[in-house]
């Protein structure tokens, strides 16, 4: 079955960087794209990390900072992620848009984010989303989801008729780019491939075979 579930590629587009001194520009337009085609979570990157017994382990979180050098995301600061992460910090994360024919891969090291930019987002978020950040003992073994729902009830009623205080198990990562891939389906499986790499310092630009 599998085997004959094919895509003709039609055209992503042509990539050109405009600035190899700002890797990450690109991927901010393809972004804000995404998001004017109104396509579900133009935001999301699966992220990789390095497990304590050596095997990559991945996963969906959502992009809610760029700029031209680095990425940021939100999480429990007790996830399996984050304890990988701060074992470990080099990371890798993949974003694909289907319908654009679009993909990008980066790779590099995260650190902290600073509580101020935690505090700020967790103001921004819906009360729903605080109180279950609050709530959620991430990745940690769950006795049913019955459980769940009335440690999130009673976490509603705790804090009834008051803000939801910023969780210290609640923080994110900023992940610094090393190397990004920039992908774009063409026809004939010709698609377009082109790296940036920071050597010593120095932004690299090349295209690779598809």
């Amino acid at each position: 079955m599998v085997e004959d579930m094919r895509v003709d590629y039609r055209d992503g587009g042509r990539i050109e960087i405009p600035d190899k001194n700002k890797p990450l520009q690109v991927l901010l337009n393809w972004i804000e794209e995404a998001r004017r085609n109104e396509l579900i979570e133009a935001n999301a990157m699966c992220i990789s990390t390095i497990g304590k017994n050596g095997y990559p382990k991945s996963r969906m979180v959502l992009i809610k900072h760029i700029n031209n050098f680095e990425i940021g995301f939100f999480t429990n600061l007790d996830s399996d992620k984050a304890n990988e992460i701060n074992e470990d910090g080099r990371v890798s994360g993949v974003i694909f848009w289907p319908k654009l024919e679009r993909q990008v891969r980066i790779t590099g090291r995260a650190v902290l984010i600073n509580r101020d930019a935690v505090l700020k987002y967790h103001l921004s978020r819906p009360r729903s989303s605080q109180i279950a950040a609050y709530t959620s003992s991430q990745s940690r073994p769950l006795e049913s989801l019955e459980h769940l729902l009335k440690e999130f009830e009673e976490t509603e009623n705790r804090f009834q008729n008051k803000d939801i205080p910023l969780p210290k198990h609640w923080g994110g990562y900023v992940i610094n780019i090393e190397s990004i891939e920039y992908w774009s389906g063409r026809p004939s499986r010709l698609h377009e491939r082109v790296k940036l790499e920071l050597i010593d310092k120095r932004w690299f630009e090349r295209r690779l075979y598809p």
